[in-house]
């Protein structure tokens, strides 16, 4: 007989934590949640708050009536090539709806007019919840509460505790817990310099530019992996996960560029819609030469443009960075990291682009001015401001912020953790971005880290739980 002191115990309590460990309390298990910080919310507290879902009643308030889970699935697998897990995106599209209404249930209000196309899809499935990320963790941290949910801060899980190969609890701060099963929760990896370097290279090749936007959680370290693998988990999804652009000014947010800005390339070329949706920017950026490009924009744009922030917030979240307003590109003037030039191609010369192909690039992209239509790319500028009053300004721009770390465990339909085998570790369980298995190449579109870590955690808790009560003479 094993001794347990819970049937789950629950590793991290940001959003897939929290709901794991609701829905294994659901079942009628007990459970702990044991969490590093010294609170819970986690990534999921900290982000915009925005869920991705299909065929929902906020879609339908906001009269949109035809949306599926079949036409999100299509989406999701046409644009990852397929190299994707089938079985695990046919479970999100087809339980996503349902994760909604239940945070809706707990209390998360989804307004409809904020529902937003979040992706690069033709339908609107981005849910931005009221009051951003604490919208929904709090919503969740409340019902942890509510139903008396036992947690543990200030714990950080040094091992899981395996017998006859299976996990049967974890020792943190030096004492162990016993359960006969366990739920890795622990987010991503963010934060864990040598981790992204081994796990995610084209993140960590820009540096010291590399930041995630999750860099006050603290524990977003990779810890679940490291667990899981020092006792033999898999670890899948190599070099993927969502990078966004940056100025290198500071660490601020910056998912969008300005839209009176060109983006050009060592070659000289623009290679997007500045507009481009964050969940492909970044990615079209981090293929250029040298793995990044230059903003280029002139006089009239700085002046007149810079001071329109709107572009920065499509999700409601409440973010407003001064990156790009006129005061801060002057100060950056000043520094060095602008730079001007009183020709086009003496700009080029100073940030090593090529200068007759910048002219050419500017000529035809102010001939599209003129016209109010961007011939190119097709760009939705709300005002397009050519690049022809001297004098002219260059800023790098890299896909440096890490938006998500999207390497990790392998889980099988039960959310149960693998081997390099596919096989079970019995006992072991994992949901959110601690998964490898999930997100794919191509970041789907805001909401979808979300969107998987109460979807998987909530499938996780109630796996884990039926487990652990299916036996309670034992494992």
């Amino acid at each position: 007989m094993m001794d347990r002191d819970y049937d789950v115990i629950v590793v991290g309590g940001g959003g897939a934590g929290l709901a794991a460990a609701l829905m294994a309390n659901a079942q009628g298990a007990s459970c702990i949640i044991v969490e590093a910080d010294g609170k819970l919310g986690g990534a999921t507290a900290q982000s915009g708050g925005v869920f991705y879902a299909a065929g929902t009643q906020v879609q339908r308030a906001a009269g949109i009536t035809d949306d599926t889970p079949q036409a999100l699935y299509d989406y999701l697998m046409t644009l990852n090539r397929w190299k994707m897990r089938p079985d695990l995106v046919r479970y999100y599209a087809e339980h996503a709806g349902e994760a909604l209404e239940w945070l809706m249930e707990l209390g998360t209000e989804f307004p409809p007019q904020w529902l937003v196309r979040s992706g690069v899809d033709t339908v609107a499935r981005g849910h931005s919840s009221q009051g951003a990320g604490s919208g929904i963790a709090d919503a969740l941290i409340n019902a942890a509460g509510a139903k008396g949910i036992e947690t543990a801060y200030g714990s950080r899980v040094e091992e899981l505790l395996v017998e006859d190969g299976r996990v049967v609890g974890i020792r943190a701060a030096g004492a162990e817990l016993r359960a006969p099963t366990v739920i890795i929760t622990t987010g991503g990896f963010g934060n864990n310099p040598q981790m992204l370097q081994r796990l995610y290279p084209s993140a960590a090749c820009h540096g010291d530019w590399t930041w995630a936007v999750h860099k006050d959680v603290p524990f977003a370290l990779g810890d679940g992996i490291s667990l899981a693998e020092n006792i033999g988990a898999a670890v899948v999804g190599h070099d993927c996960g969502l990078l966004l652009p940056t100025s290198g000014f500071s660490k601020s947010l910056e998912a969008f560029l300005p839209p009176w800005i060109i983006a050009v390339n060592k070659e000289g070329s623009r290679f997007m819609s500045e507009l481009s949706p964050y969940s492909v920017c970044g990615y079209l950026l981090n293929e250029q030469t040298e793995r990044r490009a230059w903003a280029i924009f002139d006089e009239q744009a700085l002046v007149e443009a810079s001071t329109n922030t709107k572009y920065l917030d499509p999700y409601n979240a409440g973010i407003s960075i001064p990156t790009w307003e006129e005061p801060t590109l002057r100060e950056q003037v000043r520094k060095g990291r602008v730079k001007v030039g009183n020709t086009l191609r003496e700009l080029a010369e100073q940030v090593g682009i090529d200068g007759i192909a910048l002219e050419r690039t500017v000529e035809v992209y102010n001939r599209d001015c003129a016209n109010g239509c961007d011939s190119q790319f097709f760009k939705q500028a709300p005002a397009f401001f050519p690049v022809q009053q001297a004098p002219f300004y260059a800023v790098e721009i890299r896909s440096a912020i890490i938006g998500l770390t999207a390497a990790g465990l392998d889980i099988d339909g039960q959310a149960r953790v693998l081997d390099a085998h596919k096989r079970p570790i019995p006992g072991l369980y994992a949901a959110g971005e601690v998964l490898g298995c999930f997100q794919g190449e191509r970041y789907g579109g805001g909401g979808l880290s979300i969107g998987n870590a109460v979807v998987f955690g909530r499938l996780a808790g109630i796996e884990a739980a039926r487990a652990a009560l299916a036996n309670p003479e034992g494992a």
